[in-house]
């Protein structure tokens, strides 16, 4: 993982990501998961091109069953975005095709509606 993207866990979740601040991208992923492999570099190249502008936070999904539900969340890779109070915005993002152009692009439409 990149100095860019921040594993928590879901006792962390508030102070993360609800009381960031910022907007934020969650990436709730799974071990031995081919999508959740092939998304792991174009999230960190999304983190890295937009550091300073929003966090980037990776959890584990089977690690995180009771919020990954309270969220919504049923597979993995799932893309969450928040905005800077703690809102989900935009679409959520998953499965094999998830686009580096396509996170930059609803993390920028966040950054823009500040």
């Amino acid at each position: 993982m990149s100095e860019h993207v921040k594993e928590i866990t879901a006792a962390e979740f508030n102070r993360e990501v609800k009381e960031a601040g910022e907007p934020v991208v969650l990436d709730f992923y799974s071990t031995e998961c081919p999508p959740c492999a092939a998304l792991a570099p174009k999230f960190e190249a999304v983190a890295e091109q937009l550091a300073g502008k929003a966090r980037f936070i990776k959890i584990f999904r089977q690690g995180s069953r009771e919020l990954a539900m309270s969220l919504g969340v049923t597979g993995s890779p799932t893309l969450l975005f928040f905005d800077r109070h703690g809102r989900e915005q935009g679409e959520r993002m998953g499965g094999e095709e998830i686009k580096r152009s396509a996170i930059k692009a609803q993390v920028e439409a966040l950054l823009a509606a500040e």
